[in-house]
């Protein structure tokens, strides 16, 4: 009989932190991750970003992976990135929805003799989905166990919540399926939503009050009826960003501790 008694302690392993960052397209998601510490990119079809940002060379040269077009070529990826003597600091995933696209393709070609419309009866589809996605997302903690922070990249939706004691809302939250986002929501350590400073206006004589932006980022931390956030290392609600990638990956590194040499724990 093994004595686990005798095993109790309160010492925990360091391991990568396990976070979602949302945000409208061009608010700043994936240059900001090119300046993380020591960051790989994996993107998925049309996401195009990085490849442009480079291009236009708008953020240092950044490693990233072929664009992954089958779902086992990505999980491929992520499994020799695994097996590799290479630590990165951070894996960044682009984008959330891409990598869903990929799993829906995979399980309609695998389990459903290529039929959409077999995939869609029942509710047969999603439920073989959330199988993959689930694996999906235990490789990605064994990555986070060797001590790599993971990031997936997510578009921005606006949805109906059905509030059980409450009158129901629209809200902000990251784009896909509520199965697949539910398993999501529960990996993550941080669900961040990237935006830009807004103030409201009063209409002129009589009018719709108007909404002023900025060019300043702001990251949202913490849950709102607006929003889907959380987070597990006690921030604050919103930081500023400032108006740079450079500036907005600073203040990450800064309220996640990490950085060159140091693992978030």
């Amino acid at each position: 009989m093994v004595d686990f008694l005798s095993q109790v302690t309160s010492d925990q392993p360091k391991r990568g932190l396990k976070c979602v960052f949302s945000g409208s397209e061009g608010v700043g998601k994936t240059s900001t991750c090119c300046y993380l510490p020591d960051p790989v990119f994996i993107v998925t079809p049309g996401e195009q970003s990085l490849g442009t940002l480079l291009n236009a060379e708008e953020i240092p040269p950044t490693p990233c992976f072929p664009v992954m077009e089958t779902f086992p070529d990505l999980i491929e990826a992520v499994t020799q990135l695994r097996d590799s003597e290479k630590r990165p600091g951070s894996l960044v995933i682009d984008a959330l929805d891409g990598v869903e696209n990929l799993a829906v393709e995979h399980i309609i070609k695998t389990k459903f003799n290529g039929s959409r419309e077999g995939f869609l009866s029942y509710g047969q589809g999603w439920s073989h989905t959330q199988d993959v996605w689930r694996a999906f997302l235990n490789l990605l903690d064994e990555i986070a166990n060797q001590g790599t922070n993971v990031i997936l990249l997510a578009h921005l939706e606006v949805k109906r919540f059905i509030a059980p004691d409450s009158v129901d809302y629209d809200r902000w939250q990251p784009a896909a399926n509520k199965s697949v986002w539910a398993l999501t929501s529960r990996w993550s350590d941080n669900i961040f939503q990237f935006s830009y400073f807004q103030h409201v206006v009063d209409g002129e004589r009589g009018t719709r009050p108007k909404a002023r932006g900025t060019s300043e980022r702001v990251l949202y931390c913490t849950p709102a009826p607006s929003r889907v956030c959380k987070n597990r290392s006690g921030l604050n609600e919103s930081y500023s960003l400032g108006q740079s990638p450079e500036s907005a990956a600073q203040v990450l590194a800064q309220i996640l501790n990490i950085g060159p040499g140091a693992t978030a724990s």
